[in-house]
């Protein structure tokens, strides 16, 4: 089940169950995969956009700043990658993280994005969520939406991250994700 909420229905205590939740299933999946042994080896961090969501090829290459391709999708009602780099292919995740989006936000005073689906492969042959944002973003009184459901990468999974907008070929938008990096200690923090 996949689903946007609205910042201005939760709750500080529910924001923090969904941000504990997203934390909790990164942590399991890298136990799972063997990232370690046990969790007191595993550090949860908020993901960098050029450190973590770039793999030298594609991704969000621009410092550590969320925005997206401008003039992307071309086309209403199609979908396109979220990264602002001139290489159209997604990124692979580092092989020693896990990755786990939990928010979706929008900082344009003009929201043109109205979906955002999260895939994977290649080609993003598998869908792993997919979100209708546009009534919460465009008609409440915060940009951004929590997921119903933690979206959880693999190490070396292609991060084929997308999204549609309301009108054709749209200015780059200021789309931002809340995302965990789940890693052993030391990787980046000690």
């Amino acid at each position: 089940m996949s689903y946007a909420i609205p910042t201005n229905e939760l709750t500080l205590t529910d924001i923090k169950a969904f941000r504990g939740a997203a934390i909790e299933a990164g942590i399991a999946r890298a136990l799972a995969l063997g990232l370690a042994r046990i969790r007191e080896e595993l550090v949860a961090r908020e993901a960098h956009p050029h450190t973590d969501l770039w793999d030298g090829t594609s991704g969000y290459s621009l410092a550590e700043y969320y925005i997206t391709r401008a003039a992307f999708p071309a086309a209403v009602a199609t979908w396109a990658l979220v990264y602002n780099t001139a290489v159209l292919t997604a990124p692979m995740l580092a092989r020693t993280k896990v990755a786990v989006f939990y928010k979706i936000a929008d900082a344009d005073d003009d929201p043109q994005m109205t979906g955002v689906r999260f895939r994977v492969g290649a080609s993003g042959a598998t869908t792993k969520a997919s979100f209708l944002i546009q009534l919460p973003i465009d008609n409440k009184l915060e940009p951004e939406v929590y997921l119903s459901e933690p979206v959880v990468y693999d190490p070396e999974d292609i991060m084929f991250i997308e999204w549609t907008a309301r009108a054709a070929a749209p200015a780059a938008e200021e789309l931002s994700f809340g995302c965990f990096i789940i890693e052993r200690t030391g990787g980046t923090v000690s």
